[in-house]
């Protein structure tokens, strides 16, 4: 199946449910970066994934409601969710979706089942992480998550996990501590930027938790996974974890940093948004054209039903660019 998504279209008080496979997470940001008009007549294009399955928690790697009738767009992806990238497409979004409430679906597939009042314990599959004596994170692994934990001396010690399993970490509950503590701190020479951290105060039972993956629940199973324990959800505010070593943890994301991430994904939309003018231009005859039609390849079916000019889509990405 590739990249497993769900669309959900909520419009006169009912919603439909798309799902589709083959890669289509690696196309959320620049698809919906065309704005409601756009995505409308691309959604009411894809009648033949329409009504199907609702994907689990593994299997969803991204997911997007656009509430018509409430003008509200939900969405999470988890494959373009760099930090600075994500932030990025978001203030994008501002620009191609005015008017819309625009919100990152913090747990998931299962934030976009709750709104439409679909239980979202089908959406749950439990995976214990693989045991281990301690965190196995090594120098050269890329930092995925970081937890931060204070120890009885004062001091606040940095410990990376790598992308293996790192988010079911979590669910180890109080016995994550002394397996973190039990590995290697993080080297000074990590340059990766994470995707969550978690802030732990053993002595107090206290943690602060921000992330821009899924969830998976964690938040409505803390207090039975983390007896005693408080948690605060921080959403996505990562400076709230890197007070403790601002030097070596997250960088700010910086004005030009995000300038250049709305270009990119101007570009993305540009090059990979499938236009009939632009494709025949290049040299494709109209019966090569209608044979990947024909077949939906890449999903260029879609891209063509749903109209889109060459004029329109450099329109839409001067939006995204800001220019």
């Amino acid at each position: 199946m590739g990249s497993c998504v769900n669309y959900v279209l909520v419009r006169d008080g009912a919603y439909t449910v798309y799902s589709q496979g083959g890669g289509a997470g690696h196309g959320i940001d620049y698809i919906f970066a065309a704005g409601p008009e756009v995505i409308l007549r691309f959604l009411d294009n894809l009648g033949d994934s329409a009504g199907r399955e609702w994907f689990d928690d593994i299997r969803c790697e991204g997911g997007v409601l656009v509430d018509v009738d409430r003008r509200v767009l939900l969405l999470f992806n988890t494959v373009y969710n760099q930090v600075v990238y994500r932030a990025a497409m978001l203030e994008a979004y501002a620009a191609t979706w005015p008017g819309w409430e625009i919100r990152w679906a913090y747990d998931g597939i299962a934030d976009l089942m709750v709104y439409v009042g679909v239980d979202p314990a089908g959406a749950r599959r439990d995976r214990e992480p693989k045991r281990t004596e301690r965190n196995e994170f090594g120098p050269d692994d890329r930092v995925a998550a970081v937890v931060t934990v204070r120890g009885a001396d004062g001091r606040v010690r940095l410990y990376g996990l790598n992308p293996d399993m790192a988010w079911r970490r979590w669910f180890m509950g109080p016995d994550l501590v002394e397996w973190v503590c039990a590995g290697p701190e993080l080297p000074e020479s990590a340059e990766d930027m994470p995707t969550a951290g978690l802030d732990l105060d053993p002595a107090a039972r206290r943690a602060g938790l921000w992330t821009v993956q899924p969830l998976r629940g964690l938040r409505q199973r803390w207090a039975e996974l983390w007896p005693g324990w408080t948690l605060e959800f921080w959403g996505d505010d990562m400076a709230r974890q890197a007070v403790h070593d601002p030097d070596r943890l997250y960088d700010s994301i910086r004005p030009s940093s995000i300038a250049r991430h709305r270009g990119e994904l101007a570009k993305r939309l540009r090059t990979c948004w499938s236009v009939r003018s632009t494709i025949l231009a290049r040299g494709t005859s109209e019966e090569e054209l209608q044979s990947w039609y024909d077949m939906n390849f890449g999903l260029i079916r879609n891209y063509l039903d749903a109209d889109v000019s060459a004029q329109e889509l450099e329109r839409l990405a001067a939006l995204l660019r800001g220019t």
